[in-house]
């Protein structure tokens, strides 16, 4: 563990001053959901009813479980130290070395894997609505746009975030409300369809759905009094997000069966009950949404990880360029977005590195818990200066059971993807070796 580290980075530091405060409490929900509201959403839960049956119900509250017993660490690093990338920032405090191997896993899960998937996800939608339009350049189409807002600056992004997230809320609205009706309990009754091993494995999937959440804090440089909206807004997003979650799988449950969810996709489900304009606005509208609003914010968090990647030493201090009229990490957001186009050009196995996220997000966030112990007991002072007082008792327990918890998904999540586990595993060690090149000044060199 590193010990060494020194907390001046965060306290009254900012990453860049050229980042513009530009995001308020509604706008940091808007961003919060979502990132958590994704394309998954629409197949990942038929799959874990495939998996678990009628107990997905549980199988959500119990993959929830290390998202809530994350948030007093979260909260309390936020309020107390908001800064940007803020997730490899945290997980420094821990140890600088495995901060550096989660971020090179996500930095090739994001462009090559997450975003390209939820770019062919929004096409598909698309050509439902016109059944001419060609994936591949649809898909490229769409990140051309999300890009150009991006670049525009973060009250653009944060604005477009908004009017998204309000399209998509209505959808899901349409999806619980249409549907609640046709709800017979009979297909509630509590079934472990495959048992032990289907439910752990059910859990581990959904983690994904809720734990986008703790990424909404990325943004801290922008983000206006930032010690106080930061824990608030993420404490209401969880909420929101996880009790629409609850009741469309009590609404999918109640409504087909766990059988029939699990031939399918929600959209399917919706087919049962909604008809017209009202499953068009769910399977459409909804999905198109659900993958262009975690587009948009995924690029956003991965631009603003190049900038802090550079500013490192990791990679070349171009990236860490910040255009001064709009006041965004042009040049990061330039490099993701030029990775994900490559990426929909060469049709590489997408799913396999989309699946490296899930590690890349647990990994990380596990870091950050152990960094919030870590600093709770060699820095009590900057625990101190938290705007949200949290009891370090409470907050150290809370914290240890969800990365217990975050470790046994890591190892469902291993020996289910097998090989995939090996991309993870190597990016892991690629960089641990770029941190050690940078120590030895070896990348001073190449750089």
């Amino acid at each position: 563990m590193d010990t060494g580290y020194d907390l001046r980075f965060f306290v009254g530091r900012r990453l860049s001053a050229h980042l513009r405060e530009e995001i308020g409490f509604v706008g940091l929900v808007a961003i919060i959901v979502g990132l958590n509201i994704g394309g998954s959403l629409f197949v990942l839960t038929t799959v874990a009813a495939g998996l678990t049956g009628s107990s997905l119900i549980l199988v959500q509250l119990v993959s929830a479980t290390p998202i809530i017993l994350s948030v007093p660490a979260y909260a309390m690093l936020s309020s107390a130290m908001p800064t940007t990338c803020a997730n490899y920032q945290y997980a420094k405090l821990f140890s600088r070395p495995l901060a550096v191997a989660a971020w090179m896993v996500l930095f090739i899960a994001l462009p090559l894997g997450m975003l390209p998937l939820f770019a062919v996800a929004a096409a598909k939608l698309v050509a439902v609505l016109i059944p001419a339009a060609p994936v591949t350049p649809t898909a490229i189409g769409v990140m051309c746009i999300i890009y150009v807002i991006n670049v525009l600056g973060v009250r653009l992004t944060t604005q477009v975030q908004f009017a998204g997230v309000g399209i998509l809320t209505a959808a899901l609205l349409t999806f619980i409300f249409g549907g609640l009706p046709s709800v017979q309990m009979s297909n509630l009754s509590l079934s472990f369809a495959g048992g032990v091993t289907g439910f752990l494995g059910a859990s581990a999937i959904l983690y994904t759905l809720l734990a986008g959440g703790l990424f909404g804090i990325e943004m801290g440089d922008e983000i206006r009094n930032a010690r106080k909206v930061i824990p608030r807004a993420l404490i209401a997003s969880i909420v929101i997000v996880l009790v629409l979650y609850l009741l469309i799988e009590i609404v999918a449950l109640g409504t087909v069966g766990w059988e029939t969810m699990a031939q399918g996709t929600l959209g399917d489900v919706a087919a049962a009950f909604l008809t017209g304009f009202p499953l068009g606005l769910f399977v459409v509208g909804g999905g198109i949404m659900a993958s262009t609003t975690t587009i948009n914010m995924a690029l956003t968090a991965a631009g603003r990880y190049v900038l802090a990647f550079s500013i490192d030493g990791y990679i070349p201090r171009f990236f860490s360029q910040v255009n001064e009229r709009f006041g965004t990490p042009h040049v990061g957001l330039t490099l993701v977005f030029v990775m994900t186009v490559i990426a929909l050009s060469f049709s590489p196995d997408l799913m396999t590195l989309g699946q490296m996220v899930n590690f890349g997000l647990l990994f990380l966030v596990t870091l950050v818990l152990l960094g919030s112990v870590w600093m709770l007991r060699k820095h009590p002072e900057t625990y101190a200066h938290s705007s949200l007082k949290v009891k370090p008792g409470f907050m150290k327990v809370t914290a240890l059971c969800a990365v217990a918890i975050n470790v046994v998904f890591m190892l469902i999540l291993a020996i289910a993807l097998k090989w995939t586990f090996l991309l993870f595993a190597g990016a892991i060690a690629f960089g641990f070796l770029v941190f050690y090149m940078k120590q030895r000044g070896l990348l001073r060199r190449i750089l």
